[in-house]
């Protein structure tokens, strides 16, 4: 498969830097270093751009790669031996299908090769692409979203309904979680129609009082779709939604390296930016900035696994007698990072596997509560072994 040809690649010539950049220690002269001298199986992170917006309700956002890399060249490089690549942008097909089986067979290919992509949108209808790719595989996803972008009986596709598809074509949905949402812009019975799929919804308040408590979701993520418009528009004008109320812009930054951190997070995703809307280019400044900050959290990533490096973890075991069963939490020595083992008698027979937790599923289990997290995963076992 020869992924260049897919690309225009970038002209790295046309990106000035600011007159406050280090030229010599910055992202863009990395990248340019790197697309000379760095073979592309041989890195660990590959940029791609997707000017992508026809099936946007508000267009736009098609024009924000290039915008985001302006300013994202002009951040540090982070480490000098970052293996990163910037391979330009998708070249436009003759429809938006002809995009998404594109990023379908690109993020296939960086999946086969165990390297990390990341994607600049666009808008978040890719996120379909993207899940195409995982044809064959399980996968869990979490979206950053003000909103559920599900319309119940709505067929065609845009980038407020893209999940439709998603939960109706990607059979290999294991889990999915909606984060930062606003409830006043959620119907209860799209809440009630999650649960009944045993997905997860974590409100905009929920996020914002314990951002911690993001992190064990996005460590379980293999795809992250992060929406401009989850930001407060204060923050973030150029966007499509204006909502007064949202993320704070240290806050977007800090999820996105909980996302980078990630050693399972395969594809990352970056949506909705609309540079017209965007006189000031501050949230195109943003958005390179939370890019360069999941670029971070890649760059200090520390792969641990409970069940290959168990002299590294604390085991706890806690018997919750009054349902019949133990759990068995593992806290990482290194990182201080949790795991909850998911076993049934059915699974023992074919070995156990964890899932990541935080500290607070423990202390819930110490005082014979079973955190939300177990029974959410025992069920949706059971409804894959039943299928």
């Amino acid at each position: 498969m020869d992924l260049l040809h897919y690309f225009n690649p970038v002209d790295f010539e046309k990106f000035e830097f600011a007159e406050w950049a280090n030229n010599k220690l910055s992202l863009g002269t990395l990248l340019l270093k790197n697309r000379e001298k760095l073979k592309l199986e041989k890195a660990e992170l590959v940029i791609i751009g997707v000017e992508e917006d026809r099936n946007s309700l508000v267009a736009g956002a098609g024009k924000a790669p290039d915008e985001i890399r302006k300013h994202l060249y002009n951040l540090n490089r982070i480490g000098p031996r970052l293996k990163i690549l910037d391979l330009g942008n998708l070249k436009t097909g003759n429809s938006v299908n002809d995009s998404y089986f594109a990023l379908r067979d690109i993020c296939e290919h960086f999946l086969d090769n165990k390297q990390t992509l990341i994607v600049l949108g666009g808008s978040q209808d890719l996120t379909f692409g993207i899940t195409k790719a995982f044809e064959g595989r399980l996968f869990n996803l979490v979206t950053l979203d003000p909103k559920l972008d599900f319309r119940k009986g709505v067929k065609t596709i845009n980038s407020e309904n893209y999940l439709n598809l998603i939960f109706e074509k990607q059979k290999n949905l294991y889990s999915y979680t909606a984060m930062g949402y606003q409830n006043y812009f959620v119907d209860a019975t799209e809440l009630d129609q999650f649960n009944d799929f045993y997905f997860d919804v974590k409100r905009l308040g929920q996020v914002r009082y314990d951002l911690t408590s993001t992190e064990p979701i996005l460590r379980n993520a293999n795809v992250f779709s992060f929406d401009l418009n989850a930001i407060r528009y204060q923050d973030a004008p150029g966007q499509s939604f204006a909502s007064p109320n949202g993320l704070y812009s240290e806050e977007a930054c800090q999820i996105a390296r909980y996302a980078g951190t990630s050693d399972g997070l395969n594809i990352a995703g970056f949506f909705n930016l609309i540079p017209e809307r965007d006189l000031s280019e501050s949230s195109s400044k943003l958005m390179a900035q939370i890019v360069w900050h999941f670029l971070e959290g890649f760059f200090n990533r520390k792969p641990e696994d409970p069940l290959e490096d168990s002299d590294d973890f604390n085991q706890f075991i806690v018997d919750m007698s009054d349902v019949d069963t133990t759990l068995v939490f593992f806290q990482s020595r290194i990182s201080g990072r949790w795991w909850l083992e998911i076993s049934d008698e059915e699974k023992k027979k074919k070995g156990m596997y964890v899932i990541p937790c935080d500290e607070e599923d423990y202390n819930k289990a110490s005082h014979g509560e079973i955190p939300d997290r177990w029974w959410k995963n025992i069920r949706k076992m059971h409804k894959r072994q039943n299928k």
